[in-house]
């Protein structure tokens, strides 16, 4: 449902992150905070199924900065 992006941060970094979009109007939108295992699948379906209940859902890679794409567990 989702996709993979990149940011924009203030300072020019770019960092990575999980949008997952709805299907029809969005009712609102929600910032997941990935847990210290890093925007992995269990981050990603919750984005998914935020979605599926009519929020945009973005979960940006808070880790890019020391450990660009970091995933685990």
């Amino acid at each position: 449902m989702g996709q993979d992006i990149k940011l924009t941060a203030s300072d020019n970094f770019k960092l990575g992150a999980y949008r997952a979009d709805p299907a029809g109007a969005p009712k609102g939108a929600v910032v997941v905070i990935q847990e210290i295992f890093g925007v992995n699948h269990h981050i990603r379906s919750v984005c998914d199924r935020l979605a599926g209940e009519g929020y945009v859902a973005i979960a940006p890679s808070i880790f890019d900065r020391t450990t660009p794409g970091f995933q685990s567990g």
